[in-house]
């Protein structure tokens, strides 16, 4: 959601500015009382720079995935995933390493994270469903993920989506 008047405030230059202040996209998006996903349309449809890691997550994402199940924490961790693949963990917020630890901890435990958007609510994975982890079978290999009808693999994705040999 976002409001007329700071909608007509925001523009394509002003999003790259604070972008290069260290702004976040969530945190535009808060100053300007709109979604961070208005932040990033603007960019997208107006041509700003991707960030390593936007390019990475934009270009080679597993699955096109409905804002509702955004929230959920497996869908955050992959996101960290993909930033920790990005950067290689440089300028990560401390607390994002931790969590990314804690993920990758359990899926080395003999799990993978399945995306269908008609999975139901599960307690400590989504409480808007869609989200879930399975158990590895051998056919997922080294994946993050449970690839099935709903993902869409590139071969870059393919070399992304896997647990990393060293952790952060």
């Amino acid at each position: 959601m976002h409001d007329e008047e700071n909608e007509q405030k925001l523009s394509l230059a002003i999003v790259e500015a604070l972008k290069n202040k260290g702004l976040s996209q969530s945190e535009i998006a808060r100053q300007f009382n709109v979604t961070r996903q208005y932040v990033s349309w603007i960019k997208h449809t107006y041509g700003g720079r991707l960030t390593p890691t936007e390019k990475l997550l934009r270009e080679h994402f597993p699955w096109k995935c409905p804002v509702v199940f955004s929230q959920a924490a497996p869908y955050q961790r992959l996101r960290n995933h993909g930033e920790f693949v990005a950067t290689g963990g440089n300028g990560m917020a401390e607390y994002k390493l931790d969590r990314l630890r804690g993920f990758y901890g359990r899926l080395r435990e003999g799990f993978v994270v399945e995306f269908d958007p008609d999975l139901p609510p599960e307690r400590r994975v989504s409480n808007k469903g869609g989200w879930a982890y399975r158990e590895r079978l051998p056919e997922d290999g080294d994946l993050l993920i449970r690839v099935n009808e709903h993902t869409n693999l590139t071969e870059e994705g393919a070399r992304i989506w896997r647990l990393p040999l060293v952790d952060p």
